[in-house]
């Protein structure tokens, strides 16, 4: 019985912890070309690690390596995010975390 009870308040905490972040993701809608949201909404959530993620998964689909992916996508004429280039999203959402890695790694 105490390993249920431990195991649920396990369980519990997870959810309680998680929670906050899938209703985060309810706060965005995506209009337009889905397939490089992920960008848009590391940015909007300040999250680098969801940025790193995205830029990994898109090594050979817009360029050979994660650093060529970026420089394109931080291009003046490269992804926006609600009509703004990424960097000048990240500016507007206040994401420091995002706007540091964008500016370091460009």
């Amino acid at each position: 019985m105490k390993a249920i009870t431990k195991t649920l308040a396990a369980v519990l905490s997870v959810a309680a912890v998680s929670a906050p972040a899938f209703a985060a993701d309810k706060e965005y809608r995506f209009i337009g070309d889905t397939q490089f949201a992920g960008f848009c909404k590391a940015v909007a959530t300040d999250d680098v690690r969801a940025l790193r993620v995205n830029l990994s998964r898109n090594v050979g689909r817009i360029a050979a390596t994660e650093r060529e992916v970026l420089r394109m996508l931080t291009a003046e004429d490269g992804l926006t995010c609600n009509g703004s280039t990424l960097v000048d999203f990240s500016v507007q959402r206040e994401a420091s975390d995002i706007h540091e890695f964008l500016t370091s790694r460009s």
